[in-house]
């Protein structure tokens, strides 16, 4: 079920139930209306029959005389009246009339009102003082005009009811469709885009309303899956490539050993060729397998506390035992004396390999192959500075510098993949803290680290 069939008939029932309890209210209210008129009316009568009674003070030819007159304004169907005493004595009695019960005779004296409804006919009976006399009157009749009406009243409401629905349904098939136009456009519209042309964007009449606002977010969403496909294509170039070069020497450099017979000292220097590079793609694949890692794991189950001073002096350790020509200079701008504040929850491995590559970076495009690593301790943050004196970057490739693959036309002679600044991006947002780039070219770059701490 589309839409809006689903809108129509919600509609449809709203409405329809909204009509239904205003159409039972009218009816209900105009019932209740009728009788209670028609049971005033049935009072009067047998109250106007009591006071002729009394008035013809037992003569017959008196009390006819006023029947008559009486009965020239009778305007009740089948009307019967029974009137008795104090002493529950019959003083007057239509003919065919059928006595009330000594218990409904009772009754009276305790409520006072006695209404009855049996098929046709309504009775009312009520206690009545009249010239210091009680008196128990009980008045039959049909409303013959209020219960016409009634069934009138029933037949239009339901007939018209019918047709009314009818036209809410068509009105809230229009309406929906109406209402649904610019979606259906949206729809269109979306359903050309593909892989081919992610540049394409929507458009809308009305850029306020909910839709134009959900057109312009789906708009945001095609320029981040724009952008995303163009590094991926560019991922995958600048990948093939870097693991194409080194494959490339390392056959090459087979192919002309095996051109002919080489002394011992020629076939080792090919080896230790060779092997430098398939260390090459070695450290370019474990990249790769770190940047997928980390891009899977964004929940920590088993995190820990991790003291990121401790954990800086084991990463300089390491770091100076693969490159000890490295000159790494870690640095507190205040004395700590809360671990907490020093303190925040992740991963040790994770980190190790974001800082290792920072420090990396920092020493291999400085021409002093230094670092210098500030640590400073806030309120519910550690703040890291990675700051060299190298080379740098201009300002317009900063905004490429976490890219997988991206690379200065500065760097070209100094070795790297591009990796190791995506992956840092990364495994700091799966760590809930961010990191800023900040360089000059020939000036040097500083890499800010913000991670937030136990405090």
């Amino acid at each position: 079920m589309n839409i809006r069939t689903r809108f129509t008939l919600l509609f449809a029932l709203i409405v329809g139930i909204i009509l239904f309890l205003f159409s039972f209210a009218i009816y209900y209210l105009s019932e209740d209306y009728r009788q209670n008129d028609f049971h005033s009316r049935l009072q009067d009568r047998a109250i106007s029959k009591l006071k002729l009674v009394i008035a013809a003070e037992g003569k017959p030819e008196k009390f006819h005389l006023n029947n008559i007159e009486e009965s020239k304004i009778n305007l009740l169907k089948d009307e019967k009246i029974i009137i008795y005493n104090s002493d529950k004595e019959i003083i007057y009695k239509d003919s065919a009339t059928a006595l009330p019960t000594l218990e409904t005779i009772n009754l009276l004296n305790k409520q006072k009102l006695y209404v009855s409804v049996t098929n046709k006919e309504e009775i009312v009976g009520i206690k009545y003082s009249y010239i210091g006399n009680n008196y128990f009157l009980f008045a039959k009749a049909q409303d013959e005009y209020g219960t016409k009406f009634i069934n009138n009243l029933k037949r239009t409401l339901i007939f018209r009811g019918l047709i009314i629905m009818l036209l809410i349904v068509l009105s809230g098939w229009l309406y929906a469709g109406r209402f649904l136009k610019p979606i259906s456009k949206i729809v269109q519209q979306a359903d050309k885009i593909t892989y081919s042309n992610l540049n394409y964007r929507l458009s809308t009449k009305n850029k306020n309303d909910e839709i134009g606002r959900l057109t312009a977010t789906f708009n945001k969403m095609l320029e981040r899956l724009e952008t995303s496909f163009k590094i991926q294509k560019r991922f995958v170039s600048n990948a093939s490539h870097e693991l194409r070069n080194p494959l490339t020497a390392i056959s090459g450099q087979i192919e002309v050993a095996l051109l002919k017979e080489r002394n011992p000292e020629e076939y080792k220097s090919v080896l230790n060729s060779i092997s430098k590079e398939i260390k090459n793609v070695r450290t370019l694949a474990n990249n790769l397998l770190e940047l997928a890692n980390s891009e899977a794991e964004t929940i920590f189950k088993d995190s820990e506390e991790i003291r990121i001073d401790e954990l800086l002096w084991n990463v300089r350790d390491e770091m100076l035992k693969l490159k000890p020509e490295f000159n790494i200079q870690i640095n507190f701008d205040q004395i700590i004396d809360n671990e907490k504040l020093i303190t925040c929850r992740g991963k040790v491995k994770l980190l190790s390999v974001a800082f290792l590559n920072i420090i990396e970076n920092a020493c291999k495009f400085s021409k002093n192959k230094t670092v210098e690593i500030k640590v400073l301790a806030e309120k519910n943050n550690i703040i890291l500075y990675f700051i060299d004196n190298g080379i740098g970057m201009p300002e317009t490739y900063l905004k490429h510098a976490f890219e997988p693959f991206f690379r200065g036309s500065n760097t070209h002679g100094i070795s790297g993949s591009g990796i190791g600044l995506s992956l840092v991006q990364r495994i700091i947002k799966l760590h809930s803290g961010k990191i800023f780039i900040r360089s000059k070219i020939n000036s040097g770059t500083t890499i800010e680290v913000v991670l937030p701490n136990l405090s």
